[in-house]
């Protein structure tokens, strides 16, 4: 019979640092490529530290843009303010931030088709900017045996 496992490969450096990112306002990655043999999963860990006391909606938003080949990525903000188009983006998960705490949380992007390429797209919802914050990854990758 076939085994197949899976592995998970070390936390990367930040791959988007959010650094003091105001309220209701996005930040996207750099192009992250996931190289040609794509990883089974990417799990994403978003971290934050909120600079005051969180009000209305007290969440990160975590998105995607993918791309077939690092150029043509899917509509959708990349910074500033403006959510008319926040709807083309791929949405990841939200985070809650209900205080001044530091939070983390982990992501997958499984579910999202595959591509090769992709932005990662940061929306501060929580009614007050960050004091720091970033984004890491780890791929999992699997074999058979």
């Amino acid at each position: 019979m076939t085994v197949f496992t899976q592995s998970q490969g070390a936390r990367s450096a930040s791959v988007l640092t959010l650094g003091t990112l105001a309220s209701a306002t996005y930040v996207a990655s750099a192009a992250i490529d996931l190289g040609a043999a794509v990883p089974l999963d990417v799990t994403l860990e978003l971290e934050c530290d909120p600079n005051g006391t969180p009000a209305g909606n007290k969440q990160l938003l975590i998105f995607a843009k993918l791309s077939l080949n690092n150029t043509d990525f899917g509509s959708g903000p990349e910074s500033g303010t403006d959510t008319s188009q926040e709807n083309d983006l791929h949405f990841i998960g939200a985070m809650p931030c209900v205080d001044t705490n530091t939070h983390r949380k982990f992501f997958s992007l499984a579910g999202l088709p595959v591509t090769r390429y992709l932005k990662l797209v940061v929306k501060n919802d929580m009614g007050v900017s960050l004091t720091s914050g970033a984004v890491y990854r780890a791929d999992i990758t699997g074999a058979s045996a």
